[in-house]
């Protein structure tokens, strides 16, 4: 019997542990979804517009966009992130706005049928690209195309393969309240995956309890290689930014934002 995918492991099987990555980015998300709605203007997204974001996670954009006035659905893999999303929003007061079911990337129509489109822009967010092999991610651009109206876009928010190697460091550790989170990293230049491990532990007094460990395998892209995967999924590019902001994209940007035109 095959291995379970990493996805499986820390978003099916182990929710809990990363949702609480999650809940301590939500209030990242109002700053976060300001900023998106600039992009989103700057493209011709119309006010009140469609918006697909996937995968979703609980909701930090869709639901703070929602706020602003669009009407989203957002996707995502694991039932508790979505179960958390939907009550955010209705906490938020945008539930009537804000929808979201459960969906894998790789059979995005399934969740949401072609008929409920099209969407005027769809959301890649938070490095969610890589995690399988290059013909996935060629799959899962070619399932948003699907869904978002000719003129409409796709905007890709992922981390910058040349600032990591640029700027590598093999080891990371975050707080989040009493969740310790610990990576080691490697990067195979070869094939450019990240092949990381990382360790959850909860704090016991001085202690750290150990909670699980799940191996990380996935592709990071340079600028030139994620426009080249756009086009064979049947986007044009149209623009490069460094982050949010809309900055020029840099060798010293963390992440990067893509824009595609369908």
């Amino acid at each position: 019997m095959a291995a379970a995918h990493w996805t499986e492991d820390l978003f099916l099987r182990h929710p809990e542990v990363f949702l609480a990555v999650h809940e301590n980015a939500w209030s990242k998300g109002e700053e976060q979804a300001r900023d998106l709605n600039a992009i989103l203007e700057r493209f011709g997204v119309p006010a009140g517009g469609r918006i697909l974001d996937a995968p979703c996670g609980i909701g930090r954009h869709a639901t703070r966009l929602a706020k602003m006035g669009y009407r989203t659905v957002g996707v995502d893999l694991s039932p508790v992130f979505v179960a958390r999303a939907t009550e955010l929003a209705r906490q938020e007061g945008v539930a009537d706005r804000a929808t979201y079911r459960i969906g894998d990337l790789r059979r995005l129509t399934e969740a949401v049928p072609v008929t409920e489109g099209p969407f005027d822009a769809a959301l890649n967010l938070w490095t969610s690209l890589g995690y399988y092999d290059e013909e996935t991610d060629v799959r899962i651009l070619q399932e948003y195309g699907k869904l978002v109206r000719p003129g409409g876009i796709l905007v890709i928010y992922i981390v910058n393969r040349d600032f990591v190697v640029r700027h590598f460091d093999p080891q990371g550790y975050e707080a989040l309240g009493d969740l310790v989170h610990i990576e080691q990293r490697h990067l195979d230049l070869v094939t450019s995956r990240m092949r990381n491990e990382w360790r959850f532990f909860r704090r016991n007094g001085v202690d750290l309890d150990h909670i699980l460990t799940v191996p990380i395998d996935h592709c990071i892209y340079s600028l030139h290689e994620l426009r080249r995967l756009l086009v064979r999924g049947g986007w044009h590019p149209t623009e490069a930014f460094g982050g949010f902001k809309m900055d020029a994209p840099s060798i010293d940007s963390p992440t990067q934002v893509v824009v595609g035109r369908r």
